[in-house]
């Protein structure tokens, strides 16, 4: 019986062994290198030399309404995973002492990443996660549509320039074209819209001090008053209020959206996608150039956005594998892969990145004369505040709401988040 006793205590032993070498990844996506390979594939690859036995599962991100509902139900059942990888927009909520795993210690080459790109995901100096590559939107402009209304867009123009175009968009088409595209009905692609901030010169925050936003303060009635006169005038789709970003997608695709944000990254993706579907039958001509700017305004920062990653900190040794794995995930053969075959900015010294894309190269020259927008999105809150204007948007959108108490309840809403 003895002998019986000690066979079944060593089996559970192995088996806890076992388990515990077990990690859970929830994440947005893998990225296509070339041979096969992928960025989780390689990464994992690297960290089954180290430890052999891991088991790597993985949980897909619902990316419905652009919320964190996968990752907070997986923590309101009590399976949160190892590992969280996903849009800046979402895992900024779990940079929290409480929940992340510091990574000063565990991830070797930290010193590597670029200080400003770490910096947000660095709390009283702890490093609690770390940013991956990403991209930067433009403006993308329709040179089809701007051929027909007999328009060129200046590559430093103006509100006045944009709204010149708007009409003749307008007239044009008649409704079947429109000059941007907008959406209100989720939060989902907020990004899209909220470049318009920038045009007018109106910050989210200032100086990085994300316990007081100042979007009333410093003149974000322009900006709504702004949205009314697109949706009065008809330069957006009359149900703008009331359609998602999906939606906006479907039109930009067909080509009846004059300019508009994008990401260069996005359009082989969408547009193949639509050459498949009968929608299109060819790539448009187009081109990026800035957001246009109000009058006083000199620059017209965009929107950048990456991914973050973020390791629950549990006090086991599945703490260790999880960080090696990130460390993997991004270390600089990594970088440069997702440089080459997605056109992501590396964030780190060692890493090669060349393009010969015209259009990255456009982005890059946007960037580098206007800078980046600062919406907060590594703070915890930026999620729940994320969720506060698209109401607002659609009641400015219907005239149910002036653009001064529009911008003020956008704000004290969003102060009201602590």
């Amino acid at each position: 019986m003895k002998r019986f006793f000690v066979c079944i205590l060593i089996v559970l032993l192995a088996y806890s062994v076992f388990a515990e070498k077990k990690i859970t990844v929830l994440q947005i996506g893998d990225i296509k290198f070339a041979n096969g390979h992928t960025m989780w594939g390689d990464a994992i690859a690297k960290l089954k030399v180290v430890y052999p036995d891991v088991i790597v599962e993985f949980v897909s991100v619902d990316q419905t309404g652009g919320t964190t509902m996968t990752m907070d139900a997986m923590l309101a059942a009590g399976s949160a995973p190892n590992i969280y990888y996903d849009s800046q927009v979402r895992t900024g909520k779990y940079l929290v002492k409480e929940y992340a795993l510091p990574l000063n210690k565990l991830v070797s080459d930290i010193n590597k990443y670029d200080p400003a790109a770490i910096a947000p995901f660095t709390k009283k100096g702890d490093v609690l996660g770390l940013p991956m590559p990403g991209s930067s939107q433009g403006m993308f402009i329709n040179l089809d549509i701007m051929k027909e209304i007999g328009y060129t867009v200046p590559v430093d123009w103006t509100i006045s320039d944009f709204l010149k175009m708007a009409e003749l968009v307008k007239q044009k088409y008649n409704g079947k074209k429109y000059a941007t595209g907008f959406f209100a009905a989720s939060q989902s692609g907020d990004y899209l819209i909220n470049n318009w901030f920038a045009s007018f010169g109106v910050p989210f925050y200032e100086n990085g001090n994300y316990d007081k936003p100042v979007m009333a303060d410093k003149g974000g009635v322009k900006v709504y008053e702004f949205y009314q006169l697109l949706m009065k005038n008809g330069y957006i789709y009359k149900d703008s209020a009331n359609i998602q970003d999906d939606d906006f997608i479907l039109q930009w695709c067909a080509g009846n959206i004059a300019a508009t944000a994008f990401f260069p990254a996005w359009i082989k993706a969408y547009l193949d996608s639509a050459i498949a579907q009968g929608t299109i039958t060819k790539y448009p001509n187009y081109t990026f150039v800035a957001f246009p700017r109000a009058p006083g305004v000199t620059k017209v920062p965009t929107y950048t956005n990456g991914c973050g990653v973020v390791i629950h900190k549990t006090g086991t040794d599945l703490d260790i594998i999880s960080a090696k794995l990130v460390e993997f995930l991004g270390d600089a053969e990594s970088q440069g892969n997702q440089a080459k075959y997605q056109n992501n900015a590396p964030i780190r010294s060692d890493a090669t990145y060349f393009t010969t894309d015209p259009y990255l190269k456009m982005i890059d020259g946007i960037i580098a004369k206007n800078g980046v927008m600062d919406v907060g999105v590594s703070d915890p809150r930026f999620p729940e505040r994320r969720a506060i204007q698209y109401p607002i948007l659609q009641k400015l959108l219907a005239f149910k709401i002036t653009p001064e108490d529009a911008i003020k309840e956008y704000q004290k809403k969003m102060s009201e988040v602590k």
